[in-house]
């Protein structure tokens, strides 16, 4: 069994994480997770895990967001030569393209036909604002209380990462997502040909 650490942006990213560990019961677990409240962070202190990896693996996961594309991210940020236990990944656009990735699960989970869910979601100027029109067409009212902002100024509804991250645990399946999601393909492939080397 493998021990990792995990660094994240946020509760929904954590939730992510924790189920692509899932897929793989008998070769991880988690020793330790760090919610970084958005990627400041996580860019400040990448190094420290780096370093860190030669002991205990860190599983790092931030989002695209603004940047051009993943490899000028890493460029960005990583400065220095990465030790092979460092798991560094990159979700395009943002979390919750990952999300909608799995097109059955969070159709169902909304309620709303599955042609309304997009094809290509790492495509999307912004995922998180096409998952409120998803969940806008809804027929879930407390879906809507629950993730939908209430008033001008919200970023997200009062319950928005709960209920998203009980989506997640129950219902978000990873085999469908990879097929509309290069890069989560990309981190269920490194999570599942990583080794830990015996001497690092």
């Amino acid at each position: 069994m493998i021990s990792v650490n995990l660094v994240y942006e946020d509760v929904l990213s954590e939730m992510v994480m924790r189920k692509l560990l899932d897929f793989f019961p008998q070769k991880y677990d988690v020793a330790a997770a760090y919610n970084k409240h958005g990627f400041g962070a996580i860019k400040r202190d990448l190094k420290s895990y780096n370093k860190a990896s030669k002991h205990t693996p860190f599983f790092v996961l931030t989002d695209l967001d603004q940047n051009e594309c993943p490899p000028s991210l890493i460029h960005e940020w990583m400065t220095f030569k990465k030790h092979p236990h460092l798991i560094f990944r990159v979700a395009v656009k943002e979390i919750e393209s990952w999300l909608l990735a799995d097109r059955k699960g969070f159709a169902d989970f909304a309620s709303v036909a599955l042609s309304r869910m997009p094809a290509d979601p790492e495509a999307l100027p912004d995922p998180k604002m096409e998952l409120f029109e998803i969940i806008k067409k809804s027929r879930k009212r407390e879906l809507k209380e629950d993730i939908l902002p209430r008033y001008k100024g919200d970023r997200m509804g009062p319950n928005y990462n709960g209920c998203l991250s009980e989506f997640v645990i129950k219902s978000w399946n990873v085999k469908r997502a990879v097929k509309h999601s290069p890069s989560l393909e990309r981190a269920f492939d490194n999570l599942q040909n990583f080794k830990k080397k015996a001497k690092a």
